[in-house]
């Protein structure tokens, strides 16, 4: 019996034995590592172009979220699922599913919303909230689950957003101030009956010509475009500039930009609003339309049925009426200025016809009554007789070789020299008004430029602040260049050392040559937005 019990003993050790044998041979063993996440995501969601970023293979992909996943452990992770939300604008996506994740191996995972229409119906800012789910099982048979939460900040659905990029991923390449250029073709509207019955009624002034036929009635289809533009006095204004402290301030990375119909209602725009507008009745009345996106700028332009780019300078409508120029002129000048982008290379051309096809798509509007027109006294202005000189039509061209329409009046001339007023909006929404002295010597421009203002130290108190900087520049074309190089500043009277020098001033000259805006960029790269006005 005791025997017995003995080897029944040194039985059961033996087995106890053999399963941790086992156990360390091949069992299961806690991972050594970490399992890792890293979610980069947008702060800010342009809802006007809203119904973009649910197309994954958009022209412009517009993910808001991307997660990068690593698998730092010794052993393979499996069933990884992750999916995402914005609080009150999209619905849970479904589960993006991983069936394993290998050691030292990197998944990218990226979150195109499909946004609900309440995006399009945003007229300020609003918070939201972006969620992330994560699921997956280590190799121990654990489930793993976490949520994130992100804040992101719904814009009102005219606000615009030049660039993705913060002011430290930009280089000097052009491409990277304007990485959402495409993204305008959401503003550009397509099927909205006031846009079309306004071009229409213009390509009728024109004598119906059907503007996809030839060059010559495409080009006096354009030139109807423009001069309903002038018989309805819509004016161009200076843009209401946006701040934004994420980026570095700058009229072209964040504007509020108008839809066509906004801009023929009120009879004002700013450049993109009125370029915005000619785009969408060229396309109207079946012209291949395009925006040309440069430095603080935008213009339209056209393809003629032969292929030929014909620019437009929309702002060339200017105060709506005397002050006007003609279809010719502002051709004339488009054309000099595209020249100048081409040697330049610091622009972006939109190809609206291939932004539709690529997934940039309008926001709904509210429907209108169809007698809107009379209403908003767009009706009575078309049909008065014309306030302003109209231009002859332009002559007639072979089909296979077009040009663009010769003048019949000189461009206004260039004369810099004299007083100006000058606006320049700092970063944090600060106005300084000034003057600037212009005088010509020995082929360079001298520009005194003075100007004072109050500005809140960190002592808490309110200095007053007089500055005078000296610019000397060079106009090449429509675009003047200047560096200032010294400068004075008296600050409650008493002499302060200037900052930032040098200053790099870029200007460009207006149609009428009374008008300038551009940046103004001190050494350190910061820039604000300058506009300036012939005195």
């Amino acid at each position: 019996m005791k025997l017995g019990l003995r080897f029944g003993g040194i039985g059961m050790i033996a087995v106890g034995v053999v399963l941790t044998a086992i156990h360390f041979a091949g069992g299961p063993k806690p991972p050594v590592g970490d399992f890792t996440k890293k979610m980069s995501y947008k702060e800010k969601v342009i809802t006007g172009a809203y119904k973009t970023y649910g197309v994954k293979d958009a022209i412009l992909p517009m993910w808001l979220a991307k997660t990068v996943f690593h698998n730092g452990t010794n052993a393979r992770v499996t069933d990884l699922r992750v999916r995402y939300r914005v609080s009150e604008y999209s619905d849970w996506c479904s589960w993006h599913n991983y069936a394993a994740v290998a050691p030292d191996q990197t998944v990218v995972d990226l979150y195109y919303p499909i946004f609900s229409s309440a995006c399009a119906k945003l007229t300020s800012r609003a918070p939201a909230e972006l969620l992330m789910e994560t699921e997956y099982v280590d190799c121990m048979g654990k489930k793993h689950q976490s949520t994130e939460t992100r804040p992101v900040s719904m814009l009102d659905r005219h606000e615009f957003i030049f660039s993705d990029l913060t002011s430290e991923e930009r280089t000097l390449d052009f491409w990277d101030q304007a990485t959402y250029s495409p993204l305008l073709a959401a503003w550009v509207s397509r099927d909205d009956d006031v846009v079309a019955r306004l071009a229409s009624i213009a390509n009728k002034k024109a004598g119906g010509v059907g503007a996809g036929t030839n060059d010559e009635d495409c080009i006096k289809a354009m030139k109807a475009l423009y001069d309903i533009m002038r018989a309805i006095h819509v004016s161009y204004q200076h843009p209401a500039s946006l701040v934004d402290r994420s980026l570095s301030y700058d009229i072209k990375l964040v504007q509020s930009l108008q839809y066509p119909r906004d801009t023929i209602q009120k009879r004002s725009g700013t450049c993109i609003d009125l370029a915005i507008l000619y785009a969408a009745m060229l396309n109207s009345i079946s012209i291949t339309p395009y925006l040309v996106v440069l430095d603080g700028h935008c213009f339209p332009m056209a393809k003629t049925p032969s292929g030929t780019l014909l620019g437009v300078e929309v702002t060339g409508v200017q105060d709506g009426y005397s002050k006007s120029a003609d279809f010719v002129t502002v051709v004339k000048y488009a054309m000099k200025e595209w020249e100048e982008l081409k040697s330049s290379g610091r622009y972006v051309l939109v190809d609206l016809s291939a932004a539709w096809a690529g997934g940039i798509a309008n926001p709904e509007l509210a429907p209108l009554p169809p007698d809107i027109l009379e209403a908003w006294g767009i009706m009575s202005l078309v049909n008065a007789p014309s306030s302003v000189a109209t231009a002859p039509a332009a002559p007639r061209q072979a089909t296979s070789q077009p040009a663009a329409p010769q003048p019949s009046a000189p461009q206004p001339s260039v004369a810099l020299d004299g007083p100006w007023r000058y606006d320049v909006k700092w970063v944090d929404g600060t106005v300084v008004n000034g003057q600037c002295i212009i005088k010509r010597k020995d082929g360079t421009y001298l520009m005194i430029v003075t100007g004072s203002y109050v500005l809140r130290e960190n002592d808490g108190r309110q200095h007053q602040y007089y500055e005078r900087d000296d610019f000397v520049g060079t106009l090449k074309g429509q675009s003047l260049t200047a560096q200032c190089n010294s400068a004075a500043i008296l600050r409650d009277g008493q002499g302060s050392a200037p900052q930032g020098l040098p200053l790099q001033l870029n200007l460009r000259l207006g149609p009428d040559g009374r008008t300038m805006e551009g940046q103004l960029t001190n050494k350190n790269g910061a820039r604000v937005a300058v506009y300036m006005q012939k005195s």
